[in-house]
């Protein structure tokens, strides 16, 4: 059976991340933006409050999947107050964003805006990134009112598609420059992603990209087999389930990291947070095929799962927002 045929009959997915050991991570962060006014007590602090493909890729999510260049960037900045809402300056502050560590480099690197007297926002615009990595950008001030800085991870993908979906309506998704397209991975694009839901509402978007930098101390958590790494595939959407239902991702894995024959029990592991170092909280074998357990958040399915020209597909059914790596 072609992995196209088997993948688009199973399952469904979710809103922030999922991934398997060593294979993937499925990072969603979908922070939708409200607008709050200003606080009245004094300044404190700066806030990184997105980083934002320019552009209809992601056009109303805060964080999502940014491609690597020539695609362009912004970051929105805020200041905020002890308690984190939104204040404003009493003169005139500039502010520069820089890179603090990760592969690549960021263009302009340095750049400054300024956040006018009685102000509480500036955007940086017409960034790129050079390559696909997971850098970490810090903004500071440079002049003006002094503030705490702030730091964010920003994730660069190798490609990213993007669809729209209508809750209650059949929907699936992949990331159509992963090797042969249709989920099918390659030795040189090892890990690709396909999700089928009946749970998401609005623009869904998937990308592929960098594990670097994702493990503690800034290591790459995901697997490495020689020269072969894992990549990350990263689906950012609103789903939302009705009771007793559940997403499906079905993560491809190349032989060339996932080799062998049957179904291997490797782990998936997955965080609720969405950002910072990936946390490995591992999801248990689902007790039947097809079945996510009352209660349970993601479980793997292993009875689902399956091998095709020695290609793995794994199976992981989940409910919620999650973040899964291996």
């Amino acid at each position: 059976m072609a992995p196209k045929q088997s993948l688009t009959r199973k399952q469904s997915l979710i809103r922030r991340s999922l991934a398997l050991l060593g294979t993937a991570l499925l990072a969603t962060a979908w922070l939708v933006g409200t607008s709050t006014p200003a606080s009245a007590a004094a300044p404190r602090a700066l806030q990184i409050v997105s980083a934002t493909t320019d552009g209809d890729l992601c056009p109303t999510a805060d964080r999502c999947a940014i491609l690597a260049a020539p695609q362009e960037f912004e970051v929105l900045v805020r200041v905020v107050d002890r308690n984190g809402q939104p204040a404003t300056v009493s003169r005139d502050t500039t502010v520069v964003l820089e890179k603090l560590s990760g592969e690549g480099s960021l263009d302009p690197d340095g750049s400054q805006v300024t956040i006018l007297k009685g102000g509480s926002e500036a955007k940086f615009e017409n960034l790129t990134y050079s390559q696909s990595a997971n850098p970490v950008l810090r903004v500071r001030v440079t002049s003006g009112v002094q503030l705490n800085s702030d730091e964010i991870t920003v994730p660069i993908a190798i490609t990213a598609v993007r669809g729209n979906a209508d809750r209650g309506t059949p929907f699936d998704l992949d990331d159509p420059n992963c090797g042969a397209g249709n989920g099918v991975p390659t030795s040189t694009e090892p890990t690709c992603g396909h999700l089928i839901t009946k749970g998401a509402d609005g623009a869904v978007v998937m990308s592929v990209g960098s594990c670097d930098g994702l493990g503690p101390n800034g290591t790459n958590p995901c697997r490495t087999v020689g020269e072969f790494t894992a990549l990350v595939v990263t689906v950012s959407a609103d789903i939302k389930h009705p009771q007793g239902e559940h997403s499906t991702m079905i993560l491809s894995c190349d032989k060339v990291l996932c080799g062998g024959t049957g179904v291997p029990k490797l782990p998936v592991f997955f965080t609720l947070e969405n950002t910072g170092p990936l946390n490995r909280v591992a999801a248990p074998a689902c007790s039947k095929k097809g079945v996510l357990d009352e209660g349970v958040k993601a479980c793997v399915d292993y009875v689902s799962s399956m091998r095709s020209d020695s290609d793995l597909y794994l199976h992981v059914l989940f409910n919620l927002d999650a973040r899964v790596h291996g």
